[in-house]
């Protein structure tokens, strides 16, 4: 199925649409960031990011046929909705009749609502049944009943089947921590950061926990059921917040609790009753407290560490910074300074080791080739500094050979380290940029499989739903979309050819007196079945007409059609499908099963036209005759023209000209027609009859028997058969 959570990238709707995705159903989302987060799915789906109550939602419902909205989207936080009720009441109320109104136009089979214990508001009449009365005291319960009773009513109004859940606590993994977020997940948030609890009351306030994997349970095996009504979905179990701490004390020591005044609109005590759900559904809740606090203090032990390791993520990058060439520099100052009080030290005891050479060597190594050369530089300059304070001249200095040589060896052996590391890096750099590379190939190569299996998906899905499933057959049947019998059967040959895929198939009316007169056929020049049959006994036809079931020509008879598939009505053979040009080999008992369900389509159809035809009798009929009155003749001469352009089957119409028109006359036409052929008045006043699937000559043998009955009919010129 295609599966709807509003709000599922939330808290609870993150969670059903994971249950139902393990079910492998397809997942679509509708929400809009508020609280949600998109790393709660992990798993293919498709998503609209939006507020419910936009007119924009439209094209997604549009675009994708759901089978079943889940609505868990909603303002859920009660201070809020005690402080501003108006952005309250155009999520919770607005969002969810454009929900309920997009979902009944595009043919949703079940809208499963999430409601709240807060309709109940606070009472001591404990546990709550689902029938005690509703008292909200704040404008978020108050708006959680009224889109209960928006659900019912459209229910009323237009068949959309609501199944309405009442949430008692919900908590669990994943639930976003903030002002909003439930008493579980502040509290645990608190005790990972050793922080104080803070306690709102004086903690005998009541509640009844719920964990968000057994209402994801409860609604997944509700829907598949076909449940509907109203249902509290709880663990029907009271806890205080003092009894909560206490629980959480197994799992961490608090630090602190604080008290603090309880907030308006606050509820004292809370239990729902779950024996109608659980007896409906033979459901119960698996999660004890227990156990669902330990999936969520392990969950947000997690979400601490992940932080913690992103924070020394940011700290590296600061670190990063320190590689900047100005902080290089300063580096090299710093070590400089180091070296040259090491120099003053070691000079009057040892003075066979140059430890200038030792700092371009470390300069050289830590920092690379620039500040191997500013090394150098500083070096020499002690060496020219050391030489003036022994007398030297400034001058002489520039022209001595040995202090060039002194330089051109710190500085030689500064590029060779500094060339040796830098090679090494970039080899290293090399090998992440090759990384790097394989890695973009790897996401790029799994980008076009995803997108190539959703491209398979889908034309599996257009191949499942128009090639030879169900969506064929419901497009093709559109051509059944009427109520007149004469357009049914040409429609109808167009549906056995676009399902049966063959192009040889007519529809014979079947009178009490064993023949048969040809309604419809494929629009094939070249075929031309007879437009009169006379059933043959212990023909194959007579045997479908008798046992009113399909028959196959398994002899392979010649002159008889490959099969015939019988339209009945009211108990009796009215109609028969012949078909003449399909493969023996071709029917398989999918294509039989086929046969059968576009033979009871075409059957079901022709019944609803007929029984049509009963209720408008008296508009449709002149008083005690079959004669047409005006508006249903040119309907019917409208059919007859469009069955000649379409499917070759012609028609000759009549003009009557006797006078003198009375009741007996209209009577003794009728008992001249046809069970297929037709009279009545056209938009002149004047009488017409169609004569259907004839030619001239059969036509001509028609006004001969009125003749003798005094009744003067006429061919009309204008209207005469052009298919041979």
């Amino acid at each position: 199925m295609k599966i709807l959570v509003t709000g599922g990238y939330g808290f609870i709707g993150s969670f059903i649409a994971e249950r139902f995705f393990k079910e492998n159903h397809s997942i679509y989302i509708i929400d809009n960031l508020s609280s949600g987060k998109k790393e709660n799915i992990y798993f293919n789906h498709r998503s609209f990011i939006g507020n419910i109550e936009d007119d924009t939602c439209e094209a997604f419902f549009r675009t994708h046929s759901f089978d079943v909205v889940i609505h868990c989207a909603a303002q859920t936080y009660v201070q809020q909705s005690i402080e501003n009720p108006v952005l309250d009441s155009e999520t919770n109320i607005l969002g969810l009749i454009n929900m309920l109104n997009l979902s009944r136009k595009y043919g949703v089979k079940k809208f499963v609502f999430c409601s709240s214990a807060a309709i109940y508001g606070d009472t001591n009449s404990l546990p709550i049944a689902e029938d005690t009365p509703a008292h909200p005291i704040s404008p978020y319960g108050l708006n959680k009943l009224v889109g209960e009773m928006y659900c019912r009513k459209w229910e009323e109004l237009y068949g959309l089947s609501s199944l309405i859940f009442r949430f008692s606590n919900v908590y669990g993994p994943k639930q976003h921590v903030s002002k909003e977020s439930g008493v579980i997940a502040k509290f645990t948030a608190c005790l990972l950061k050793d922080n104080p609890l803070v306690i709102y009351g004086d903690g005998n306030q009541t509640r009844d926990f719920i964990y968000v994997g057994d209402i994801a349970d409860a609604i997944y095996r509700s829907v598949v059921s076909d449940l509907s009504g109203t249902y509290n979905l709880s663990s029907n179990t009271e806890i205080s917040v003092n009894q909560l701490i206490t629980e959480l004390r197994v799992f961490r020591p608090v630090s602190q609790t604080v008290y603090a005044d309880q907030p308006h609109g606050d509820i004292t005590r809370s239990r729902l009753d779950n024996t109608k759900i659980k007896t409906k559904l033979d459901w119960v809740p698996k999660f004890s407290l227990h156990e669902g606090l330990e999936k969520v203090i392990h969950y947000y032990e997690q979400e601490e560490s992940q932080e913690s390791a992103s924070d020394t993520e940011v700290k590296s990058v600061s670190k990063s910074l320190w590689k900047h060439p100005l902080f290089s520099l300063l580096e090299n100052a710093v070590l400089f300074i180091l070296f040259y009080a090491v120099s003053s030290f070691l000079t009057p005891i040892v003075d066979t080791v140059d430890v200038w050479l030792i700092y371009i060597l470390l300069a050289a190594l830590l920092f690379g080739k620039t500040q191997s050369v500013v090394a150098s530089i500083l070096a020499l300059s002690v060496h020219m500094y050391d030489m003036t304070l022994s007398g030297r001249d400034w001058m002489s200095l520039f022209i001595d050979n040995s202090l060039l040589a002194t330089f051109t060896i710190y500085l030689l052996v500064g590029l060779i380290i500094s060339y040796v590391v830098d090679r090494r890096k970039i080899e290293l750099q090399f090998t992440k940029d090759e990384l790097v590379s394989s890695q973009s190939k790897y996401a790029f190569l799994t980008k076009v499989y995803d997108d190539t299996l959703q491209v398979k998906n889908q034309l599996q899905e257009q191949i499942l739903r128009t090639e030879d499933g169900i969506g064929k057959i419901y497009f093709a049947t559109r051509e059944l979309d009427s109520l007149e019998p004469e357009a049914l059967f040409s429609g109808a040959i167009k549906v056995l050819e676009q399902t049966l895929k063959a192009k040889r198939f007519s529809i014979y009316l079947v009178d009490s007196y064993g023949y048969m007169r040809l309604a419809a056929k494929s629009n094939d020049a070249s075929f031309q079945p007879a437009s009169s049959l006379k059933v043959q006994e212990g023909s194959m036809i007579e045997n479908c007409i008798a046992s009113q079931s399909i028959k196959y020509n398994t002899s392979l008879q010649p002159n008889e059609p490959i099969f015939v598939s019988p339209i009945i009505q009211n108990q009796q053979t009215i109609a028969l499908i012949a078909c003449y040009d399909a493969e023996f080999e071709q029917l398989t008992l999918s294509y039989q099963n086929l046969i059968d369900v576009v033979s009871r389509l075409i059957t079901a159809s022709l019944s609803r036209a007929h029984d049509y035809i009963e209720e408008i009798n008296t508009k449709r009929y002149i008083k005690d005759t079959n004669a047409l009155t005006s508006f249903y003749f040119l309907r019917m001469l409208e059919q007859k023209r469009k069955a000649m352009r379409e499917l070759h089957i012609p028609y000759v119409r009549l003009h009557v000209l006797t006078e003198d028109i009375t009741t007996e006359l209209l009577q003794a036409i009728g008992n001249t027609l046809r069970t297929n052929d037709y009279f009545g008045y056209d938009e002149n006043g004047a009488l017409s009859i169609l004569l259907s699937n004839v030619q001239q000559e059969d036509a001509k043998l028609v006004i001969e028997r009125l003749r003798v009955k005094s009744i003067i009919a006429v061919l009309d010129e204008k209207e005469l058969p052009h298919v041979g």
